[in-house]
């Protein structure tokens, strides 16, 4: 996997991991912490951490179609997130069931099981569509 891709799947495991946190404005100023901390664990999101699972099969970028009609899904270590159409973030388990969030309201890929079918990527959304994806090189 590229490291650009691999970056954006760790950029977009912590945005959602942030979001899904939540945020409160107690109106205190924040101290700084005493002694040095140890990284946060990701929390988990639909029984996995994303960005912090073992390695999968299913990881990393798959394409399908062109213009109107294409589709991008990125897989990596318990994330998922899809590009297009629309923008939806998630996460995979590793028995390949995603579950996404989409940014502009889209019903259509949210619920979805992923399967490796002679080298492409074949994944079977709840009321939507199926999606057979080509794994992208790089």
């Amino acid at each position: 996997m590229r490291p650009a891709v691999a970056t954006l799947c760790l950029s977009l495991a912590a945005l959602l991991a942030a979001s899904l946190a939540g945020c409160s404005d107690s109106g205190e100023p924040e101290s700084a912490p005493s002694a040095p901390t140890a990284r946060p664990t990701p929390p988990v999101l639909n029984g996995v951490r994303p960005g912090a699972e073992k390695k999968s099969r299913l990881d990393g970028t798959w394409t399908a179609g062109s213009g109107s009609r294409r589709v991008a899904l990125f897989l990596y270590r318990g994330a998922a997130a899809l590009n297009s159409p629309g923008f939806c973030t998630g996460t995979v388990d590793a028995k390949g069931r995603i579950k996404l969030s989409c940014a502009n309201g889209s019903r259509d890929r949210l619920d979805g099981r992923a399967a490796l079918r002679s080298g492409r990527l074949v994944v079977t959304w709840t009321g939507g569509p199926e999606d057979v994806l080509h794994r992208r090189a790089g």
